[in-house]
């Protein structure tokens, strides 16, 4: 990771979800995203949630987690919380092994504690009803998008 000047940077950035044709982009939850770790290794976990209330009114949230090498992204999960027309939720889970995401970086730095971070993502989730320790990918819902954060240490 290179340095990067920061002053004054606060937690920011966004998750953009293609999902078939339609895309929403969802603002940072700051307070539930962070990373630790170091300069050659880090764990990110980046949670966004809608701003919109149309998009609210179909997601809760999206959280993208992956381990940063050096030589990049590797075992990355998604859940995405997904609201029922009888108001209930859909959870919805991949990983690198099931349902094969991908997290490739485009940039990234690290300049005294905080981490930015940009990217995109490709893979499918599958539903689940254990937080994703069994994944069923009978109705398969492929996904994409992008990322670009901001990140403070785990507090």
């Amino acid at each position: 990771m290179t340095l990067a000047s920061c002053a004054n940077a606060q937690e920011t950035g966004f998750i953009t979800l293609t999902l078939a044709d339609e895309q929403f982009e969802m603002p940072l939850s700051a307070g539930h995203s962070d990373w630790t770790g170091s300069r050659g290794f880090a764990e990110v976990s980046i949670m966004a949630r809608p701003s919109q209330v149309e998009t609210w009114q179909r997601f809760q949230s999206l959280r993208l987690t992956f381990d940063l090498l050096r030589s990049g992204a590797q075992s990355p999960e998604m859940s995405l919380l997904r609201r029922t027309k009888d108001a209930g939720f859909e959870r919805w889970y991949g990983q690198s092994d099931r349902g094969g995401l991908a997290v490739l970086i485009t940039d990234r730095s690290l300049a005294d504690s905080l981490l930015q971070v940009s990217g995109t993502f490709t893979g499918t989730l599958g539903q689940s009803t254990n937080f994703g320790q069994t994944i069923d990918f009978g109705t398969p819902m492929p996904v994409s998008g992008t990322f670009a954060v901001t990140l403070l240490p785990v507090r």
